[in-house]
């Protein structure tokens, strides 16, 4: 019994011992480069979280409800303070344009949605006032419209 304990036991003992060694420097390379990765990935999340809580506080439930709903934003920052109390918010003010789909739909609505409810989204419409300097001003813009950015 014990010489078939011992065959079977080099059986699996024999293969382990004759394979070649691998290069210790091969397996090293691979580590680091993992780990370079993970770094490279903790600054983005790191750039992420500075932008996010870059976002006026008036417009946090139109973009911070979103990022509950995607499965790739990290942990850490789905649960910082600032953005975890945004979990569930839906808008208050709400585009006069969006008016009738949101009170219809907006609890069906998903997150990633919001910002089109956000009136800022959408263009202005000009006050009778302002119909006056917009004719005075096209000829001038058709004639150089590089100008634009100064239109007040």
């Amino acid at each position: 019994m014990k010489k078939i304990l011992l065959l079977t036991s080099l059986l699996f003992v024999i293969p382990c011992i004759a394979q070649p060694k691998t290069d210790s420097n091969e397996g090293l390379d691979i580590y680091t480069a993992v780990y370079k990765q993970q770094q490279d990935l903790l600054k983005i999340q790191n750039i992420l979280l500075e932008a996010l809580l870059k976002v006026p506080f008036d417009k946090r439930v139109y973009v911070y409800p979103a990022l509950f709903e995607s499965q790739y934003i990290a942990k850490k920052i789905v649960t910082h303070p600032q953005i975890a109390i945004w979990k569930g918010k839906k808008p208050t003010q709400i585009a006069p344009q969006m008016q009738e789909y949101a009170k219809e739909n907006l609890e069906f609505m998903p997150a990633k949605l919001y910002p089109l409810l956000d009136p800022d989204a959408w263009p202005k419409m000009p006050q009778k006032e302002d119909w006056r300097n917009i004719q005075k001003m096209i000829p001038e813009i058709l004639a150089n419209p590089n100008q634009t950015q100064n239109i007040p």
